[in-house]
């Protein structure tokens, strides 16, 4: 009689046995499945030298050239309402605080090169409360310029490793390209047109990347 149960049921159970290791498989194994795009970076190692050199002249630099905002409206907007000056004119990655695409005109009051997060300590058309910064490296802190131009996303990227080397590489062509040809000896007092990026982290100091430096006659 049991047999014969068995036997009468087996599509049924051959069924349930099909449906659960399709279940076990889906649950340990479905979260690294990768699409054929991804297994093929993976495949020739993401490079982001190469990544950023696509990238510099024709979009980053064109970005912030053509879409960045006064610093002090921005300022003045993040000191008014931050939440909505954050929504209407910032970007972030992740969690983390919003960058801003800035420009601005300034006086280069002095220079701090004591640590290696080197600054140029400058001076708005408008005055503020908070201490305004441009960074010269070598050490550059924030991401301010991937993270401001919006158009480079964390999840176009494989692992997290890779958004952090694109980073680390812009950062590196800001110090060889923008900072590199300046006589910072000898800056002090000179009045500069600027663009670059901010994160608003803190509203006592402000620290911008730039992506151009300019001297005013």
């Amino acid at each position: 009689m049991l047999n014969k149960f068995f036997v009468n049921n087996l599509l049924l159970f051959s069924l349930i046995i099909i449906l659960f290791i399709f279940i076990l498989y889906s649950y340990f194994f479905a979260s690294v499945i990768r699409t054929v795009e991804e297994d093929e970076l993976i495949k020739k190692g993401f490079d982001p030298v190469s990544y950023v050199e696509n990238i510099w002249e024709s979009k980053i630099l064109t970005t912030i050239h053509n879409d960045s905002e006064e610093i002090t409206f921005i300022l003045d907007q993040l000191f008014k309402n931050q939440e909505l000056a954050e929504e209407k004119y910032g970007h972030r990655s992740g969690t983390g605080s919003f960058s801003f695409m800035v420009r601005g005109k300034a006086e280069v009051v002095s220079l701090n090169k004591k640590s290696r997060v080197g600054t140029l300590s400058i001076k708005l058309e408008k005055e503020y409360d908070s201490e305004i910064y441009i960074t010269i490296g070598p050490v550059i802190k924030k991401d301010s310029i991937r993270d401001a131009v919006k158009f480079i996303k964390f999840n176009d990227f494989v692992n997290q490793l890779d958004f952090a080397d694109v980073s680390r590489v812009i950062k590196v062509r800001v110090l060889n390209e923008i900072i590199g040809p300046l006589n910072l000896k000898e800056i002090a007092g000179k009045k500069i047109n600027f663009e670059g990026a901010i994160t608003f982290d803190r509203k006592d100091k402000i620290y911008i990347t730039p992506t151009n430096i300019d001297f005013l006659k």
